[in-house]
Order: structure tokens, then sequence, then C-alpha cells
């Protein structure tokens, strides 16, 4: 009798294992868990696709822009334009604890590779690419979900004010992570070139993100001139 309770025992929380997973399994209609990777505090932060948007779609066209024409044929009720890409943080018991839409299609998450930062950090980039032109692309995001949900963590810039930590990959802007010395918090390097608006003329901008005392900030700094992705990522002693 003693070893039918323990295997009934066995049995019943082997089922409430797999009733967990299948309820942190669960996505909204129309929707699949195309990430999850976990927090390190009993979360799980995921980022759900339009279901038919598979891997190997996904893939394809990552930094091209992605609409109807790109995928099946939807199902009925189903919108024939792909269904806008949510970011969620799921408790070990299957429970949303946050969500938010992200805008557009085509998202990904992986944790930062980033040292001496208090909580688990990860970088969460959305597609923004336009079918035309060059200044748009892959936004990424900075998220500490332990800390700001799936807001992105705030960076103070030279005037006090805080903004998003995000960054942006397109045709005029691209994005580094520089190793620090003796130790600490990587800094991240931004270029950016836009137009003046006055004949042909284009100023670039060199922003350097630092982890400073508990917080991130951001110093830049202009100069005349163009940049763009057929040239090399600038020098370092270009940014301040």
């Amino acid at each position: 009798m003693t070893h039918m309770k323990d295997w009934l025992l066995g049995i019943g929380l082997l089922c409430g294992c797999s009733l967990a997973l299948a309820q942190q399994a669960e996505a909204p209609p129309g929707y699949w868990i195309a990430q999850q990777l976990p927090v390190g505090d009993g979360t799980t932060l995921q980022v759900l696709e339009d279901q038919r948007i598979t891997q190997e779609v996904h893939d394809e066209n990552w930094g091209s822009g992605m609409d109807a024409d790109n995928l099946p044929e939807a199902a009925d009720g189903q919108p024939a334009e792909p269904l806008e890409a949510q970011a969620r943080l799921v408790s070990d018991s299957g429970q949303v604890l946050a969500q938010r839409a992200l805008g557009y299609p085509l998202a990904n998450v992986k944790k930062a590779p980033l040292s001496g930062l208090p909580s688990p950090t990860f970088f969460l980039s959305i597609d923004q690419t336009a079918p035309l032109g060059s200044y748009s692309g892959p936004l990424t995001e900075v998220l500490v979900p332990a800390q700001n949900r799936l807001d992105p963590v705030p960076c103070q810039d030279e005037s006090g004010e805080k903004r998003p930590l995000m960054f942006s990959h397109t045709g005029k802007a691209a994005w580094q992570i520089v190793p620090a010395s003796g130790g600490g918090t990587e800094t991240i390097q931004q270029v950016s070139s836009a137009s003046t608006m006055v004949d042909d003329e284009f100023i670039t901008t060199y922003r350097t993100f630092r982890y400073v005392d508990g917080q991130w900030t951001a110093v830049s700094r202009q100069q005349p001139g163009y940049w763009d992705m057929e040239h090399d990522f600038p020098e370092p002693a270009l940014f301040p």
C-alpha cells in the first residue's frame, strides 16, 4: 500500500509539473512563444510572435521589413497583416506578471553581455525596419525585468533628463559594446548621422553610455560629417 501511495504521489507531482509547463506555454490566440529566457528570480522573459512567423520566416525577414506578402494566408478571423510581437514576464506558475505590445511583428531577446550590474539584464531588439529608407532598423532596448518590469532602463543625459536606454542599428546608425578597463561594467558607443536639412550637409553624433554610481548616463558630441554602414565603426577617440 505504501508503494502504491508513493507511486500515485509521483504521478500527481509529474502531472502537476506538466500542467504548470502547459500553463506557462499558453499564448494568446494567433501567437506562439518564439523565445523564452529565465530571468533568474523564478520568472521567465518571453517574446511572442504571430504563429505564422516560423523561426525560418523570422530569420529571413529580420532587418528587411515584414508584411503580409511574406506570410501564409491568414486563417478565418485572423488579420492578414502580421500581428505585432509582444514581450511578457511570466512566473513559474504560469501567471503573466507583465505584458507589452512591441508595435512591430519581429523581436528577439538575449541576455546582455554586460558585467557588474546588480540584476539580470537583457537586450530586447525590435525590428523597426521600413521597406524603404536608411533611417530605420532594429532598435535594442535594455531591460531589467526584476526592477522595471518590461520598461526600458532609464538613462540620464547631459541635461539631467532621463530617457529610455536604447540603441539603433540602421543604415546611418550603429552601436557596439566596449570592454571596461580594469573591470567594472562595459560602456556602449552609438554613432548616428542625420541631414541638417541645409543643402546636402550632414551632422554625426557620437554618444557614450556608461553605468556610473548605480545608473546609466549618456554623454555626446557632434561634428559636421557623414557616416553610414558602408564605413568602419568610428575610432574610440571620437567618442566623449
